[in-house]
């Protein structure tokens, strides 16, 4: 049966029950009151006896009380259906309109209806236009009220002078009490305890009961928790206060883990929401929702959710959007915009941030940036700082309406949230000081940011000042700066861990390196998933830094952070494929991780991949060798420009073009690295006039750089007097270093100055030695002096045979008096 219809029975009752009038409108207790069908009863009665005004004015009054200023009014609609509620409020208003003109006080009750009304019943216009008509009537309260809503712009719209000429209009008890709340939300306590202790003097039941909810608020701000606690069981015991519920099971709920004690909490918060504190509601359910060890379902979240959207809690609507659009269990995108956009209706931020997201994202909707802009824009008029970073965010990469940055607004909504102490707007404000994003740099403001993000706790700022001391925009200080990485590290800033690592490895700030604590930083790194770090740990473990050499666990960290995406792994895991360090030799692995490494515009890893293909580690191909060679050069790694020169120089496709081979050379050399090539080009004029002493400079230079080829080309120069005077113990000494290196020509100086004393002790013995070296790589000249040695009987046993096989061998690799002694014609 419908509510309307119960209600027609109700009204009937009343007119004709027979009793009198008085006796109807006193038998309702408020206990009886708690029942929704008693409450529309008495209801019904007061319908009546409005009807019969002035007539037992009093007991009309008494009744109306019961049935409006305890919060029953709402207990008895709450869980009503759409229909019955409807008629409900509509009853209520009807009969509260015909009662204000004898008892003033009922238009402001009129307006609290509209003001706790749901959905869409609530109307601001309303609740001005019936606190107006109660102000015009003399109600204290509503001048009050008045004044508080239009100071903080709840429901109207803000007009914070308006609202204290209001508060200020007399010193009403209400109105001392309204500007004591606001006294307290601004923090200025000092004068309430006297204030509080002169409003009580009031023998209102009403106010009284505001006054010591106001206590309670008081104790509760200033942290005396306990006595709060014990005054708002007081109120729950004596005044049925539904804040003072409220309040109460929150202390409890927040001071226990004992179950028992917890589903008191949820009773209070379930008694205070059906009195009218709709936030009860959103902890019913936020504290419903399953915890991450519990597999309980959303549905008591989500009824309490909704029943707090019902009433316009934007809260409500914005937690009910979450589950719908991202909870596995309750996922419905469809309702999840639904709420979201209601949560939006009723002015939350959040959900305007939220939606905004998603619209910049376009994975749940379409993507719309300009119209994310403009919710961010209303979350920013509300001083929402996360809302304009994220202004600041778009304006700096042009995605707004013109589709072009505005460099000047973003900062400026940079800087509006920076002044609200908000971290990722002081780091994006401070960078674009710091780097000149704006135009020239100002690294004093940059400074100011940083120290101000240093403040609040940011990584980010410490590690970027870190860097400004280690660069010497500020004073350079490498103390200070791994003071700074160190700071940032210790709040698991992964960046941070492995900056301080290196700083540590290397003693950059100290002098005094400490691997072994540096093995320790990368490690926590490593654990928090940042491949830089699992890289320094498999390089620590490869290389026995900070720690004991370690092939398997090396490997093990390289995999992990190339699976990461660090191309430095990939590289390090196919030199060991290549070099067979820890793992077997695989060419096919070496060049897919060089490939890898490449694709990701890594220069060692392009530089690798084009070696392998120049060189024919699987299959030659010189066309790609070229073409990766060349990245790896545009990336600004000179070596590749010097594998493109010994391609030209050395001619390995035959195609005659050793002249390119020069700028190749000198395009390294500008980036101060150089082989022996650039001396070939100037001893033989490839590609540049012949000049014997740019030849030796060179040579000589690239020798210095530890080029083994050069050193053998350095020791000729000085054994000939090429572009240098002649120096034959220069000259030795240079082969010696090169033949140590199994270069051959170099071994065969080697073991020829050595027989002969010059530059060098003589040894003969040894001589040989570097000889017979030489000769087994089939280097014809030793081969030719070998059998000499044999023939003559010089450092070695005379013998004619053996002489005859090395003039045989020398002769095989076309040493022209070794075919005149053997008998040889050329080209036979």
């Amino acid at each position: 049966m419908s509510l309307k219809t119960t209600y027609t029975t109700y009204q009937q009752h009343a007119q004709h029950s027979g009793l009198p009038i008085t006796q109807s409108l006193n038998k309702f207790t408020k206990d009886d009151l708690k029942i929704s069908e008693s409450w529309h009863q008495a209801l019904a009665l007061l319908d009546h006896a409005v009807q019969l005004l002035p007539e037992n004015s009093q007991d009309v009054f008494g009744l109306y009380e019961r049935l409006f200023m305890d919060g029953l009014d709402f207990k008895a609609s709450v869980y009503l259906d759409e229909t019955d509620y409807n008629f409900h409020l509509e009853t209520v208003i009807s009969v509260l309109e015909r009662l204000a003109p004898h008892y003033p006080l009922a238009y402001s009750q009129i307006a609290f209806q509209y003001r706790e009304a749901r959905g869409t019943h609530g109307d601001a216009e309303k609740i001005a236009c019936y606190l107006d008509k109660a102000i015009e009537n003399n109600v204290e309260l509503a001048v009050a009220v008045k004044g508080y809503l239009l100071y903080y712009g709840i429901i109207l719209e803000k007009e914070e002078e308006t609202g204290l000429r209001l508060l200020n209009s007399s010193d009403s008890i209400w109105n001392k009490l309204y500007r004591g709340h606001i006294s307290l939300n601004k923090g200025e306590t000092e004068g309430l305890p006297a204030l509080i202790a002169e409003l009580k003097e009031t023998r209102d039941p009403l106010l009284k009961k505001n006054v010591l909810l106001f206590e309670g608020n008081y104790l509760d701000h200033t942290n005396n928790i306990d006595a709060a606690k014990s005054l708002y069981q007081e109120l729950v015991d004596h005044y049925d206060a539904d804040f003072a519920m409220f309040r109460l099971g929150t202390i409890i709920f927040s001071q226990s883990e004992d179950e028992s004690v917890k589903d008191q909490a949820f009773q209070l918060w379930q008694e205070a929401f059906e009195r009218g504190t709709i936030e009860a509601a959103n902890h019913l359910g936020y504290h419903s929702l399953p915890s991450d060890e519990q597999s309980s379902s959303l549905e008591q979240a989500v009824y309490w959710f909704r029943l707090g959207h019902l009433y316009n809690s934007s809260f409500a609507s914005y937690r009910l959007a979450l589950l719908y659009l991202y909870s596995p269990e309750a996922l419905d995108v469809e309702k999840g915009m639904y709420y979201l956009d209601e949560a939006i209706r009723n002015k939350s931020v959040d959900a305007m941030v939220e939606k905004a997201e998603i619209l910049i994202e376009g994975s749940l909707s379409e993507k719309n940036e300009q119209e994310a802009a403009i919710l961010l824009k209303r979350a920013a008029e509300k001083k929402l700082p996360y809302a304009l970073n994220r202004l600041g965010y778009l304006y700096e990469n042009g995605i707004v309406a013109t589709n072009s940055p505005d460099l000047a607004r973003a900062l400026s909504y940079y800087e509006e949230a920076a002044e609200m102490n908000f971290p990722t707007a002081i780091n994006n404000a401070a960078r674009f000081y710091r780097y000149g994003i704006l135009g020239e740099p100002d690294y004093k403001k940059a400074q100011a940011y940083f120290e101000k993000g240093v403040e609040l706790n940011s990584p980010y700022s410490m590690t970027e000042l870190g860097f400004m001391y280690e660069d010497g925009t500020i004073t350079q200080d490498y103390q200070e700066a791994f003071n700074l990485f160190n700071q940032a590290a210790e709040l698991d800033y992964p960046f941070a861990i492995h900056t301080a690592g290196t700083y540590l490895e290397n003693g950059y700030h100290n002098q005094n390196p400490d691997p072994e604590a540096a093995f320790q930083y990368y490690l926590k790194g490593a654990e928090l998933d940042y491949v830089n770090c699992q890289f320094e740990v498999g390089r620590c473990y490869r290389f026995g830094s900070g720690v004991a050499e370690n092939p398997d666990k090396a490997i093990q960290y390289y995999l992990t952070a190339a699976e990461g995406g660090s191309p430095k792994a990939m590289v390090e895991l196919g030199l060991c494929y290549e070099y067979e360090y820890g793992v077997e030799f695989d060419a096919q692995k070496a060049f897919d991780y060089m490939q890898q490494a490449a694709d990701l515009g890594y220069y060692y890893g392009q530089y690798k991949l084009g070696y392998y293909y120049m060189h024919g580690l699987i299959s030659k191909d010189s066309e790609q060798a070229l073409l990766w060679l060349g990245k790896a050069a545009e990336s600004g790694y000179p070596n590749a420009n010097l594998e493109i020169g010994d391609y030209y120089m050395y001619d390995y496709d035959q195609i005659d073009q050793a002249d390119k081979a020069f700028g190749y050379y000198q395009k390294a050399l500008e980036q101060e690295v150089v082989n022996e090539g650039l001396g070939l080009c100037y001893e033989y004029g490839i590609g540049v006039e012949t000049n014997n002493a740019e030849a030796f400079k060179y040579y000589e230079m690239a020798a210095n750089n530890n080029y083994i080829v050069a050193m053998y080309h350095t020791g000729r120069c000085y054994l000939n007097g090429l572009g240098v005077k002649e120096n034959h113990e220069e000259a030795f000494r240079w082969f010696n270093e090169a033949a140590q290196s199994d270069n051959v020509s170099a071994q065969y100086y080697t073991g020829s100055l050595l027989l002969n004393g010059k530059g060098v002790t003589m040894n003969k013995e040894e001589g040989i030695e570097w000889l017979n070296k030489a000769a087994a790589e089939e280097h014809a000249v030793a081969q030719f002096d070998l059998g000499n040695c044999y023939l003559m009987g010089d450092g070695v046993e005379e013998n004619e045979d053996t002489a005859m096989y090395w003039f045989e061998k020398a002769a095989d690799n076309g040493h022209e008096k070794a075919m005149k002694l053997t008998g040889r014609k050329k080209g036979k």
